[in-house]
């Protein structure tokens, strides 16, 4: 993985030194106040929290080429009025991308004390870093063919997560039906194999077949959408061999200049060391929606629900979590460089065997750019 994740860059720096164009750099100041930074309903704390990032980007053409070349970093400091000494905390990321529209190669790299999904509200500092390959041979013709693969790598710094790091490797093809150069109807098949660095129990391996759409699906309605047959075996133990049904949607329906639906959603088969339970299923939607007030000023609202479901009893009974959330929001341009917004969010857990919270917090968003 750092052999390959060093190679990577070496390839975009060597790119970007034949592309032309200026880095873009911008600082933000986030200040919040959360009533439950723990995320637990007995024994709550409340705290404000400052966070100031700073932002780096890149993009550029390669010249004599279809090629485009970016590259970004970040890095912040998130500071709480509560326990700081042990709330404080550093993150940082960079990615890079080589592409034109028949092929795409990135990386992208997180550091981080965030919580990492709903099932570990507790936060840990960790790793993330997602290498990843397509190409696709035509967009003109009727057929073409495409071939997809990717390297994800989780660790965690804590030794009570250790259990969770692993590394995923997915390849996979595709066949595209192009019906336009801007819409295509397609099947894939990817195979993955996770490997576990300590808790190698978990290890298994996972075929996923695919039927879906991209591109332009109607006038106004882009992104895409597929459906999946999913079956997971383990190395070790294979009683937990999995079927699932899944989905991934990701289309932004514009129906004027000022307004947007955005809906995002997945079905999906997520890691866990749970007691008993090697995975559970995640199903998820995310709706947001849009509204350009005036040229300076717009307006948001975000509704979010997840379904966690676990697979083997816990003593007499499956757990099962729902999540629910809304995340009102209002930005003003006060120039081209500077950009504000206030926004709340409220967020709820109910479960029938871990503890239920629920979670109030609202900020104020200040993003310079020069």
């Amino acid at each position: 993985m750092k052999k390959l994740t060093a190679l990577l860059f070496v390839c975009f720096f060597t790119a970007t030194a034949f592309a032309e164009g200026p880095f873009k750099f911008a600082i933000s100041e986030s200040v919040k106040y959360d009533d439950n930074i723990y995320l637990t309903e007995n024994d709550k704390k409340s705290s404000f929290i400052s966070s100031t990032h700073l932002f780096a980007d890149y993009l550029s053409q390669i010249p004599n080429s279809s090629l485009k070349v970016g590259l970004g970093a970040n890095v912040g400091y998130n500071a709480y009025s509560e326990n700081a000494s042990k709330n404080n905390y550093f993150n940082a990321g960079a990615k890079a991308f080589i592409e034109n529209q028949y092929f795409r190669f990135s990386e992208k790299f997180i550091y981080t004390s965030e919580q990492v999904n709903n099932e570990l509200t507790d936060r840990s500092d960790r790793i993330n870093n997602d290498v990843a390959l397509s190409i696709r041979t035509s967009r003109e013709k009727t057929f073409s063919v495409g071939l997809v693969a990717s390297d994800v790598y989780d660790r965690y710094m804590r030794n009570d997560k250790s259990g969770l790091n692993r590394n995923r490797f997915n390849i996979g093809a595709q066949i595209f039906y192009n019906i336009s150069p801007r819409t295509s109807i397609f099947v894939e098949d990817v195979v993955s194999t996770i490997h576990y660095e300590t808790n190698t129990y978990n290890d298994s391996n996972q075929n996923s077949v695919a039927l879906g759409v991209e591109g332009n699906i109607t006038e106004k309605i882009t992104g895409v959408a597929k459906i999946s047959y999913d079956y997971r075996d383990y190395k070790k133990d294979n009683t937990d061999k999995a079927h699932l049904l899944g989905y991934m949607v990701s289309l932004t329906y514009k129906p004027l200049q000022t307004n947007s639906f955005s809906l995002m959603g997945r079905r999906a088969y997520e890691e866990t060391t749970f007691v008993n339970n090697r995975y559970y299923v995640s199903t998820l939607v995310n709706l947001l929606a849009t509204q350009k007030l005036t040229q300076k000023l717009d307006v948001s609202l975000l509704l979010s629900y997840e379904n966690m479901n676990y697979p083997n009893r816990i003593v007499d009974d499956f757990r099962v979590d729902d999540f629910y959330a809304v995340k009102p929001s209002i930005n003003y341009k006060f120039m081209e460089c500077l950009i504000g917004g206030l926004w709340y969010k409220y967020k709820t857990k109910h479960s029938n065997v871990a503890a239920d919270y629920t979670d109030n917090t609202v900020g104020l968003d200040v993003k310079f750019m020069f």
